[in-house]
């Protein structure tokens, strides 16, 4: 049996050119794409050559003003100002070092809400805040903190248990290291 009718005449369809296969189309529209690509391509590579020669005549352009720019003049320092400032700087605590030990040394069911510096009778202290899941993380703090080499002298401000967490505030001094 046959599957597809065709209605016209026979005389028709003999006297229809021939068509050419889905091939030669495919392989016309591959060309054409192609071509398309090659030609952009070779045109960025024009540009490209034009930007260099440009950038190229910039970066001379750069250097010869900067040639002529003169140094900026520096006034001199005070010659007390640099010892104040080494003085000064001798006599802080490594702030980078006390922060990193004490980040490391928070027990995971403790977390912190805020951190405080303060000057009381020529000591340099901390106050830490946060709150813990369990009074035993705050055991655990206070007892890290005991160990550690920044901090000694840690004391209990308060501790007070709330719905779901302890709510505390520690007090330690801190080691001039």
């Amino acid at each position: 049996m046959k599957e597809t009718l065709n209605l016209l005449p026979i005389e028709v369809k003999a006297g229809a050119p021939e068509k050419k296969g889905k091939f030669y189309y495919l392989f016309l529209g591959v060309a054409g794409y192609s071509s398309i690509i090659i030609i952009l391509w070779l045109s960025n590579l024009v540009q490209i050559r034009k930007i260099d020669t440009e950038i190229s005549s910039l970066n001379k352009q750069k250097t010869d003003l900067q040639q002529k720019i003169l140094p900026p003049v520096i006034a001199p320092a005070a010659p007390g100002i640099d010892k104040d400032i080494l003085n000064a700087m001798g006599k802080t605590p490594r702030w980078s070092a006390i922060i990193s030990d004490l980040s490391i040394i928070v027990p995971e069911e403790v977390w912190l809400s805020s951190i405080e510096s303060k000057e009381e009778k020529g000591l340099k202290q901390i106050g830490i805040k946060g709150f813990s899941k369990t009074q035993l993380g705050v055991a655990n703090l206070i007892s890290a903190l005991e160990i550690s080499e920044h901090f000694y002298d840690v004391e209990i401000v308060f501790a007070q248990k709330g719905e779901k967490e302890i709510s505390f505030e520690l007090k330690a001094k801190v080691r001039w290291t």
